[in-house]
Protein backbone atom coordinates (compact mmCIF):
# COMPACT_ATOMS: atom_id res chain seq x y z
CA UNK A 1 0.00 0.00 0.00
CA UNK A 2 1.36 3.45 -0.88
CA UNK A 3 2.28 5.87 2.29
CA UNK A 4 1.14 8.88 0.52
CA UNK A 5 -3.06 7.59 -0.19
CA UNK A 6 -4.85 9.02 2.53
CA UNK A 7 -6.89 6.25 4.41
CA UNK A 8 -10.61 6.17 5.32
CA UNK A 9 -10.83 7.26 8.28
CA UNK A 10 -8.48 10.33 8.03
CA UNK A 11 -10.85 11.54 5.28
CA UNK A 12 -14.11 11.00 6.97
CA UNK A 13 -12.51 13.17 9.85
CA UNK A 14 -11.70 15.87 7.62
CA UNK A 15 -14.90 15.94 6.29
CA UNK A 16 -17.43 15.44 8.57
CA UNK A 17 -16.34 18.96 10.60
CA UNK A 18 -16.62 20.90 7.72
CA UNK A 19 -20.06 19.60 6.10
CA UNK A 20 -22.04 19.70 9.44
CA UNK A 21 -21.32 23.41 8.70
CA UNK A 22 -22.01 23.44 5.57
CA UNK A 23 -25.10 21.05 6.07
CA UNK A 24 -26.47 23.32 8.57
CA UNK A 25 -25.83 26.66 6.53
CA UNK A 26 -27.79 24.87 3.76
CA UNK A 27 -30.53 24.38 5.78
CA UNK A 28 -30.79 28.28 7.66
CA UNK A 29 -30.33 29.69 4.07
CA UNK A 30 -33.69 27.92 3.11
CA UNK A 31 -35.53 28.77 6.15
CA UNK A 32 -34.37 32.08 6.07
CA UNK A 33 -35.84 31.89 2.39
CA UNK A 34 -38.88 30.71 3.88
CA UNK A 35 -39.14 32.67 6.43
CA UNK A 36 -38.41 36.00 4.16
CA UNK A 37 -41.41 34.65 1.52
CA UNK A 38 -43.89 34.07 4.55
CA UNK A 39 -43.42 37.29 6.03
CA UNK A 40 -43.40 39.24 2.69
CA UNK A 41 -46.33 37.35 1.44
CA UNK A 42 -48.58 37.96 4.28
CA UNK A 43 -47.08 41.43 4.78
CA UNK A 44 -48.03 42.56 1.18
CA UNK A 45 -51.54 41.06 1.21
CA UNK A 46 -52.40 42.59 4.46
CA UNK A 47 -50.93 46.29 3.02
CA UNK A 48 -53.02 45.57 -0.39
CA UNK A 49 -55.99 44.25 1.64
CA UNK A 50 -55.72 47.53 3.17
CA UNK A 51 -54.99 50.16 0.96
CA UNK A 52 -57.83 48.90 -1.29
CA UNK A 53 -60.41 48.33 1.56
CA UNK A 54 -61.41 44.67 0.78
CA UNK A 55 -63.90 43.01 3.06
CA UNK A 56 -63.88 39.34 4.04
CA UNK A 57 -67.18 38.47 1.99
CA UNK A 58 -65.92 40.55 -0.82
CA UNK A 59 -65.08 39.40 -4.58
CA UNK A 60 -61.76 40.07 -5.60
CA UNK A 61 -61.36 42.84 -8.27
CA UNK A 62 -59.43 42.29 -11.41
CA UNK A 63 -57.16 44.94 -10.19
CA UNK A 64 -55.91 43.64 -6.58
CA UNK A 65 -55.57 40.00 -8.12
CA UNK A 66 -52.82 41.58 -10.54
CA UNK A 67 -51.22 43.78 -7.90
CA UNK A 68 -51.03 40.82 -5.22
CA UNK A 69 -50.14 38.42 -7.72
CA UNK A 70 -47.55 41.12 -8.58
CA UNK A 71 -46.51 41.99 -4.87
CA UNK A 72 -46.47 38.15 -4.61
CA UNK A 73 -43.62 37.41 -7.35
CA UNK A 74 -41.47 40.49 -5.97
CA UNK A 75 -41.91 38.66 -2.72
CA UNK A 76 -40.78 35.47 -4.18
CA UNK A 77 -37.74 37.10 -6.19
CA UNK A 78 -36.44 38.76 -2.72
CA UNK A 79 -36.73 35.10 -1.07
CA UNK A 80 -34.86 33.28 -3.80
CA UNK A 81 -32.30 35.56 -4.35
CA UNK A 82 -31.68 35.81 -0.09
CA UNK A 83 -32.03 32.22 0.29
CA UNK A 84 -28.98 31.62 -3.11
CA UNK A 85 -27.31 34.53 -1.26
CA UNK A 86 -26.48 33.08 2.18
CA UNK A 87 -26.02 29.13 0.72
CA UNK A 88 -22.85 27.94 0.89
CA UNK A 89 -22.33 26.99 -2.54
CA UNK A 90 -24.98 26.32 -5.28
CA UNK A 91 -26.99 28.89 -5.05
CA UNK A 92 -29.66 27.74 -7.44
CA UNK A 93 -30.17 24.42 -5.84
CA UNK A 94 -31.09 26.20 -2.55
CA UNK A 95 -33.83 28.09 -3.90
CA UNK A 96 -34.76 24.98 -5.86
CA UNK A 97 -35.05 23.33 -2.69
CA UNK A 98 -36.96 26.89 -1.33
CA UNK A 99 -39.31 26.04 -4.74
CA UNK A 100 -40.22 22.70 -3.23
CA UNK A 101 -40.87 23.74 0.13
CA UNK A 102 -43.09 26.37 -1.20
CA UNK A 103 -44.98 23.64 -3.58
CA UNK A 104 -45.17 21.32 -0.78
CA UNK A 105 -47.05 23.51 1.65
CA UNK A 106 -49.04 25.07 -1.23
CA UNK A 107 -50.01 21.97 -2.42
CA UNK A 108 -51.36 21.30 1.32
CA UNK A 109 -53.05 24.62 1.83
CA UNK A 110 -54.83 23.76 -1.74
CA UNK A 111 -55.92 20.46 -0.28
CA UNK A 112 -57.08 22.27 3.02
CA UNK A 113 -59.27 24.60 0.86
CA UNK A 114 -60.78 21.67 -1.01
CA UNK A 115 -61.03 19.88 1.57
CA UNK A 116 -63.09 22.67 3.58
CA UNK A 117 -65.60 23.07 0.67
CA UNK A 118 -65.05 27.40 0.60
CA UNK A 119 -64.28 27.91 -2.91
CA UNK A 120 -62.03 30.85 -3.41
CA UNK A 121 -62.81 33.98 -6.25
CA UNK A 122 -61.73 33.14 -8.96
CA UNK A 123 -60.98 29.41 -8.61
CA UNK A 124 -57.45 29.48 -10.29
CA UNK A 125 -56.13 32.09 -8.40
CA UNK A 126 -54.59 29.51 -5.54
CA UNK A 127 -52.63 27.92 -8.39
CA UNK A 128 -51.91 31.18 -9.86
CA UNK A 129 -50.15 32.23 -6.65
CA UNK A 130 -48.31 29.13 -6.45
CA UNK A 131 -46.86 28.88 -10.05
CA UNK A 132 -46.05 32.77 -9.51
CA UNK A 133 -44.39 32.08 -6.31
CA UNK A 134 -42.33 29.04 -7.37
CA UNK A 135 -40.97 30.54 -10.65
CA UNK A 136 -40.15 34.06 -8.64
CA UNK A 137 -38.04 31.73 -6.17
CA UNK A 138 -36.42 30.07 -8.91
CA UNK A 139 -35.85 33.39 -10.77
CA UNK A 140 -34.34 35.20 -7.43
CA UNK A 141 -31.96 31.96 -7.12
CA UNK A 142 -30.24 32.82 -10.55
CA UNK A 143 -30.02 36.26 -10.52
CA UNK A 144 -28.27 35.97 -7.35
CA UNK A 145 -26.33 32.53 -9.43
CA UNK A 146 -25.50 34.92 -11.77
CA UNK A 147 -24.54 37.86 -9.80
CA UNK A 148 -21.89 35.64 -7.71
CA UNK A 149 -20.84 33.71 -11.10
CA UNK A 150 -19.82 37.82 -12.52
CA UNK A 151 -18.17 38.60 -9.11
CA UNK A 152 -16.12 35.43 -9.03
CA UNK A 153 -15.28 35.01 -12.90
CA UNK A 154 -13.43 31.14 -13.66
CA UNK A 155 -9.73 30.83 -13.32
Amino acid sequence: MNDRSPQPDDVVGEWLPRSDFSLLRSVAAVILGFVVLTAGAVGSGRLLIWAVGVDSGDALAPGFIAANAGSRLLVAIVAGYMTAAAAPRAPRTHAGMLALVLVFFGVAALGGLVASGQPTDPAWYPVAILVVGSAGVVAGGALRARRRAVRQPRA
